[in-house]
């Protein structure tokens, strides 16, 4: 089966209080990798700027995520973003920004599933009507069409709603904000109706430790999030849905495949960047304990 995942490839410079790291990062290297380790075929709708790293590049094909040459920008540099973690709180900017992804580079052919998780706005609506046409599911993480950016680069959330968008989707990924920027509700279960009316049938609202709220049908389940310690966060929002949906193209079960995504996301923030997509054996045995234990929070 193959998968497409859509969105800027970035630098990421990380700054933890240990520690100061530069890495790749951006949904495709995080849920790309994480696609391709599960044994599915994946392809990258990126851009990359002319300081992407040609070592970089070498690393990601040999670990089956290999970028095209219409990938590459011949004007800008790579998107790039900077992460302040200082203790509970984390800030992030946007440094520098490469150029939209063109309709040029959809690639021919049809997908099992696409993850379109934009960063800066940078999947137009014409380029995301095209990859929706080419996909039997399609999984959103809106965390790029959400996001606004002051002087300083540094992001803040934003009102966002686009009917053609939210209307071609099979399922959503959110964040308390994100839900609230989609649909006007501050409270997730009010928001998460308010999309089951528009007719989105799958929807999950991440709530850092606190459970996970998982729309199937009309039903909306509540899920635990398991407690670890947290190293560094950069990117656990990719692996859970690069999980989720590498589950769910095997599974078609979406509760389960939301548990899973639960599991693998909390057990990467043990590690640090690129290191989250080496998931320990214990996932799976910690999202049976996740799907056996969540209960109903009710209809919409």
């Amino acid at each position: 089966m193959n998968v497409l995942v859509a969105g800027f490839m970035t630098i990421d410079r990380i700054e933890l209080p240990i520690r100061t790291i530069s890495s790749v990062g951006g949904p495709p290297s995080y849920a790309g990798l994480l696609c391709s380790r599960f044994g599915f075929d994946v392809t990258a709708l990126t851009r990359i700027g002319t300081d992407f790293p040609e070592e970089q590049l070498v690393w990601l094909a040999r670990n089956g995520l290999a970028l095209r040459a219409v990938d590459r920008s011949t004007t800008k540099k790579t998107t790039r973003f900077k992460l302040v973690v200082n203790g509970g709180e984390r800030s992030l900017y946007l440094q520098e920004r490469c150029e939209d992804i063109g309709l040029e580079q959809v690639p021919d052919g049809h997908f099992n599933a696409t993850l379109v998780s934009p960063l800066a706005g940078e999947i137009p609506d014409p380029v995301f009507q095209e990859v929706r046409k080419r996909s039997d599911f399609c999984f959103l993480d809106p965390q790029g069409y959400v996001r606004a950016f002051e002087a300083s680069g540094k992001v803040y959330i934003s009102p966002w709603s686009d009917e053609e968008v939210l209307g071609g989707v099979d399922a959503l990924k959110m964040d308390p904000e994100e839900c609230q920027a989609l649909t006007g509700k501050s409270s997730p279960m009010e928001g998460l109706a308010k999309l089951a009316s528009k007719g989105i049938r799958k929807a999950v609202v991440t709530r850092g430790a606190d459970p996970a709220l998982v729309l199937d049908g009309n039903r909306v389940s509540k899920v635990e999030v398991p407690s670890v310690k947290i190293v560094d966060s950069t990117g656990a929002g990719d692996v859970f849905a690069g999980a989720l949906l590498a589950c769910y193209l095997r599974s078609r079960d979406f509760l389960w495949s939301s548990c899973f995504g639960i599991a693998a996301s909390s057990l990467s923030l043990t590690s640090i960047a690129l290191g989250k997509v080496d998931l320990p054996r214990s996932v799976d045995q910690q999202a049976r304990r996740l799907y056996s234990t969540a209960v109903s929070a009710g209809a919409v």
